[in-house]
């Protein structure tokens, strides 16, 4: 069942002052454009984990945004469950906001630190008049009891928690109404390897008791392989290979991927050693001053003639979409 469904998802900022403006931006010169995210399509089936990867910058953390209306697109349309999200208005707009709910990479700057534990998770209950005041205490401790917390915890602020607790007490704020999709924006990134893991399961264990769907944005494309059933690769506001997790991991087609995945920590066998690939060579383009032709071609090992001319489409190859000259059929 399809659940979300997002096309052409657009967000360009103009520069004042930027490299192709300048001074002179203001005596008729056009201020330049920072195309953040750029004709953006994807789609979450119910009980799915859709996984948005790319290097810092790419436009990942923007997109979600725009998906939860938080910022407004230049243009393109966010469908949930058959509704455009950005023509939703007074309850409607509510209604998605109480069935899209979101977590975000910092868990200590994303709560209150005035508020109680008891306060943060019964907010969302107030607003969206899921409980009565008699049974909200109840509510919120079998509320926290799906994330490992105890009602002990329900007196207590943030700052008395650990980062691991922390990002908990957030996950179990976004259950609290219910959500049929969750938008978890770096939600590891921020915590010790050792509670990324448990946070991890708790994720896995919360969408087979439940079958919400997730849109998951992360770098770390263990996590990604471990979560997701869908991936898309960001590179500078447009995904450029979109694929199964099962797929994508097995046979990567775009060269940008192909450096994404052996850019990952590898694990020696033999001696028990985490070693690096060198990542893909020189920094990313500006956004504001694009190369022509493939955006990633300055740094792609097999670029040939018509990528440094001719911009790739996201076209249908193989079983998956993929913007690359190499397998662009109308090359």
């Amino acid at each position: 069942m399809e659940l979300l469904k997002v096309t052409a998802l657009t967000k360009h900022y103009k520069v004042r002052g930027g490299p192709s403006g300048g001074f002179m931006s203001g005596f008729g010169g056009a201020d330049p454009v920072l195309k953040a995210v750029d004709g953006v399509d994807f789609l979450i089936n119910k009980d799915n984990v859709l996984a948005l990867v790319g290097e810092s910058g790419c436009g990942k953390s923007t997109l979600a945004r725009m998906v939860l209306r938080l910022i407004e697109p230049t243009s393109g349309s966010v469908v949930f469950k058959g509704s455009d999200v950005l023509h939703l208005r007074g309850d409607a707009l509510k209604a998605f906001r109480k069935s899209v709910q979101i977590i975000f990479q910092d868990p200590f700057a994303s709560l209150n630190p005035r508020r109680t534990v008891f306060d943060t998770i019964t907010e969302p209950l107030i607003i969206h008049r899921l409980a009565n005041s008699r049974d909200m205490r109840e509510s919120a401790v079998e509320i926290l009891s799906r994330v490992g917390l105890g009602p002990d915890v329900l007196t207590r602020y943030p700052h008395e928690f650990s980062g691991g607790q922390r990002q908990r007490i957030c996950i179990a704020r976004a259950l609290a109404v219910s959500p049929e999709l969750i938008v978890a924006d770096e939600p590891l990134s921020a915590l010790d390897v050792s509670i990324q893991a448990q946070i991890i399961n708790l994720l896995m264990d919360l969408k087979q008791k439940t079958g919400i769907s997730f849109l998951f944005i992360s770098h770390d494309l263990r996590v990604v392989h471990y979560l997701s059933d869908m991936i898309g690769v960001m590179y500078l506001g447009k995904i450029i290979e979109y694929a199964s997790t099962d797929d994508l991991f097995a046979r990567p087609m775009h060269p940008y991927t192909v450096m994404l995945l052996e850019s990952a920590p590898k694990i020696k066998a033999a001696r028990g050693e985490e070693t690096r690939i060198p990542p893909a060579k020189g920094e990313a383009p500006s956004p504001i001053n694009m190369p022509s032709g493939c955006p990633f071609h300055p740094r792609c090992p097999k670029r040939f003639e018509p990528c440094d001319r001719d911009i790739p489409q996201l076209q249908e190859s193989q079983g998956r979409q993929v913007s690359c000259h190499l397998w662009n059929t109308k090359s």
